[in-house]
Parts: structure tokens; sequence; C-alpha cells
């Protein structure tokens, strides 16, 4: 049962990570330009709110957990770190965040298309599963490999990835998405295998984490010396607030509980149902066509959640 709870969360936390092109596009494209909001205020904004919200969250939670104590008590119970705790998890938050910053940047500025970085950078079970087998000393499996190999395959026929034609692989967008493939794995594996955060309360782990990355995305913006573009219309307060909550609060906090349950490797390889939401998104709600790649894309994607799930309920 333990198993099939972090299997849930694991799937919804990349289905619901795949929800952020519905709530980011409108906010980054609109018909008045004057409303169009650039990306790293984007991003801020998402972690503000994620953070503030997941604050409140925590202390609620350890509120009911420590009823009648001083609210003193309460909060050092939901908020307190040691100065160990504390240098890890802005650690893990900076390979987070960049993950967000160098995806972003190896198309915007190293000119790689984003089917191509998507699924270059979803070699990431790939490096979390090799990291946990050659250092943690996690077995290799026949289902592990089969698992990593059906899911890489799935996204790449998802992303419509295609190395034909004129293009060619650019030196700085290929290091930028090499970057994200260490920086997000470096994230699952750390979560659930540095001993001074592994065992702590995962709403209060996802705090921080939100919390750190909001402080980066803030230094980001000011060191490039950018301003915070102002929110002014309901449709803008909505798209960030669901930005905020469901791609991103929810999507973090499942995935933490999700790695402390069935372990990083599982969870990277269930990644691959976030490209597949996407995808969705994109026909359901864009209007874009589903090309007969991304149906093999969805076969593969499903046979490989299939494989992860009938692994875990044979242990």
């Amino acid at each position: 049962m333990r198993n099939l709870r972090g299997l849930i969360m694991a799937i919804l936390s990349s289905a619901t990570f795949g929800l952020i092109p519905l709530f980011s596009i409108p906010l980054m494209e609109n018909a008045d330009k004057s409303l169009e909001i650039d990306l790293d205020s984007v991003c801020f904004y998402r972690f503000l709110f994620s953070a503030l919200l997941m604050g409140l969250i925590v202390f609620i939670s350890f509120a009911k957990k420590h009823k009648g104590e001083g609210i003193g008590k309460i909060m050092h119970e939901a908020y307190a770190l040691s100065g160990k705790q504390f240098g890890l998890l802005m650690l893990i938050s900076v390979f987070y965040a960049s993950t967000s910053i160098f995806l972003t940047a190896s198309y915007t500025i190293g000119g790689i298309p984003s089917g191509i970085a998507t699924t270059m950078h979803f070699l990431y079970p790939v490096f979390v599963t090799a990291v946990m087998i050659l250092f943690i000393g996690e077995k290799l499996t026949a289902g592990k490999v089969i698992s990593v190999m059906l899911a890489f395959g799935g996204v790449f026929f998802l992303s419509g990835a295609s190395i034909t034609g004129d293009f060619t692989l650019n030196p700085l967008g290929l290091l930028f998405v090499l970057v994200t493939i260490f920086t997000y794995g470096s994230y699952i594996i750390g979560v659930n295998n540095i001993k001074a955060i592994a065992g702590m309360n995962g709403m209060k782990l996802t705090f921080y984490v939100l919390a750190f990355s909001c402080l980066l995305f803030c230094c980001n913006i000011l060191v490039k010396g950018g301003e915070f573009a102002p929110l002014v219309t309901f449709h803008q307060w909505w798209n960030i607030l669901a930005l905020a909550f469901i791609p991103t609060l929810i999507s973090d906090l499942t995935l933490v509980y999700a790695i402390q349950i069935i372990g990083s490797t599982t969870t990277a390889i269930l990644g691959c149902m976030e490209p597949l939401t996407a995808v969705l998104v994109g026909i359901a709600v864009f209007g874009e066509k589903l090309s007969s790649s991304q149906i093999i894309g969805m076969v593969l994607v499903f046979l490989a959640v299939n494989l992860v799930i009938l692994s875990q309920k044979k242990k």
C-alpha cells in the first residue's frame, strides 16, 4: 500500500508539473503587449506565492500536531533548521531552481529547439539510475533499464524531436541542457540520500526549497538589473496563483513524498508523465495537432509507467 501511495505521488508530481504551459503561456503571451510578463518575473512570482502558501500549510499542520502548545513552540517545530540543514537545503534548491533557468536558456540563448532540449533533459533518469547504482548501492534490474529506455523513447516522440535537416547542435545550448541533467538529477538524489535532510518532514522540506528558489530568482532579476513586472489584471493573478499552486507547490510536495517512499530512481522514471501532460494540454487548450509520432510517444510512456507499477507490485 505504501508503494502504491508513492507511485501515485510520483505520477501526480510529473503530471501536474506538465501543466506549467497552461498557466505560464497566457502570462507571457498576450494580445495586449503591455500586459505580457517576462519569464524571470513569472518564475519569481511562481515561487514567491507557492512558498507563502506552503509556509502557511506547514504552520497549520504543526499547529494541529502541537495543539495546546505555545506559538513559540509551534513556530520552532515548524520552521527551525540546523545550520547544516540550512546549507544543504540551500544547495539542493540551487539545483532545483537552476534547472528551469538552464533549460530555458538552452533554447532561448543556446538555440536548441525546445523539443530536442526536452528530450535531452530527460536523460536525467539515466543519470539518477547510474548514480544510485554506482554510489548508493542500488541494484541494477532489467525492469529499470527497460523502463528508462521506454520513458526516454516516449519523451523523444512526444517532444517531436528530430536531428534531421539543417539543424546543428549549438555547443552552448548543449552545455546548458547537460547542466539540467546534472542539476535536476542531483536534486532528486539529494532529497532522499543526504542524511541531514532525508528524514525531514516533507512539507517543511518543500517549503524551504520553494522559499530558497524564490530568493534565487529574486537575485537573478536584481543581478540582471531588471524589474518585477506588476500583476494588474484578474487573469494575471489567476494564472500566477494557479501556476504557484498546481505545477509548483503540489508538484514539488508530491515529488518529495514520492522520493521518500519509492526512491529516487523510480520517481525519476515516472517523470515521463510530465511531457505527456504538456502535449495533452497543448492539444486540448492551445489547439495543437496530435501527430503520429506523439501517439507513439504516448504508447511508450504508458508502457514505461505500467512496467514501473508492475515492478513495484512485485516488491
